[in-house]
């Protein structure tokens, strides 16, 4: 496969990905209606399955302009890459918001004219119970002692060769996985990805303990099944959490390992394919278990259900609530509570790791 073949499928690749999370995904989820709570006996009615079909339709129209554009793009600019990009993400990103709002305001409307509302009671019961004894059918957090084994086998397998290591050291790829950059060999661009992998490696490790010790709010008319189920989502959860996070770390050490001592002069994108495909498997395996088990509700009527602190249905904001994570309303597993200041650090401490990557990896390297 030549260079611009591999560029072309590499993005439609991740394009296809990326177009199943913000369109795929929110239709599936039956508990919400684009982020409006639906009640369990009004999910089967006509309108609600027209606004979904009406999304699909809008955003998959928004993803096809998007092809079309890109294509056009790129044979016009000669192969750019900057340019196929960018008229393929616009056009989509600009698509869908339109297509998500126009949706959910219908979503809106029906709720108005259908009286939808929460279920409400006078009575609230939390679990207080043991962290052991809530979290004992997931994942443990010693588990997690596998990433630090495999990042510690991944730093001694590249000094064990150091002096296989070319000099310089490729150190960026093009989309065809040839190197475009190089950096003098050092301590700092030999293991830049070890450092970033080690910080993604804590990151996943903190949402993890996060998750565990969030506070669970139960269903007063049934507070035993309702903490069986709440058990079972958290379980789900931690190990789609604790699947993806291990799929990147072996990503990270394949790839620290083939730019460095095992160059062959350049990266095979396939394989590169196969590690985000491996990605899907935990998370449509999570989808597909909540729906089966009959999950997608637990949490959502209680502590953080009103469709009012749901900003454009998505972002969590809610002043009255003490807890820094909430369970989705589109898609799967916790989001942010941006009424908490401390969530801001966290959410620009996710945006700036590939940052302070780079810094550590300039600082080592001088």
């Amino acid at each position: 496969m030549n260079s611009a073949n591999s560029f072309a499928f590499l993005i439609a690749f991740i394009d296809l990905l990326w177009l199943f999370a913000l369109i795929g995904v929110p239709a599936l989820m039956s508990a919400t209606l684009l982020g409006v709570y639906v009640p369990k006996e009004e999910r089967g009615i006509p309108q609600v399955a027209r606004i979904r079909r009406s999304f699909l339709l809008s955003g998959s129209g928004s993803a096809l302009l998007g092809g079309i554009f890109s294509i056009l793009a790129y044979f016009s600019s000669g192969g750019s890459e900057g340019w196929t990009l960018a008229l393929l993400l616009i056009p989509q990103a600009l698509g869908l918001f339109v297509a998500w709002n126009f949706s959910r305001r219908q979503a809106l409307a029906l709720k108005a004219e259908r009286g939808w509302k929460i279920p409400q009671s006078s009575k609230r019961t939390a679990y207080i119970g043991s962290d052991r004894e809530s979290a004992a059918t997931g994942v443990s957090a010693w588990a997690y002692l596998l990433h630090i084994l495999i990042i510690l086998i991944t730093v001694a397998l590249v000094a064990l060769n150091w002096d296989r290591i070319p000099n310089p050291l490729p150190v960026h790829f093009d989309a065809a996985g040839l190197p475009d950059r190089y950096a003098e060999k050092s301590i700092g661009s030999v293991y830049a990805l070890t450092i970033l992998q080690s910080l993604l490696t804590a990151l996943f490790a903190g949402i993890h303990f996060s998750l565990r010790r969030m506070r669970q709010s139960l269903d007063p008319s049934d507070p035993q099944g309702s903490l069986r189920r709440q058990i079972q989502l958290r379980a789900s959860n931690s190990w789609m959490l604790f699947l993806i996070s291990l799929i990147v770390t072996v990503m990270f050490s394949w790839l620290q390992v083939r730019s460095t001592y095992d160059f062959r002069g350049t990266l095979p994108i396939g394989l590169a394919m196969a590690f985000l495909l491996l990605l899907m498997i935990p998370i449509v395996g999570f989808m597909i278990y909540i729906r089966r088990r009959g999950l997608e509700d637990e949490g959502i009527n209680r502590r953080h259900g009103e469709d009012r602190f749901w900003r454009g249905g998505m972002f969590y904001f809610n002043p009255q609530d003490p807890g820094l994570f909430a369970e989705k309303r589109t898609g799967f597993g916790w989001t942010f509570n941006f009424a908490r200041p401390i969530v801001w650090l966290l959410a620009a401490s996710i945006v700036l790791l590939p940052v302070a990557a780079i810094i550590a990896t300039a600082l080592l390297a001088g």
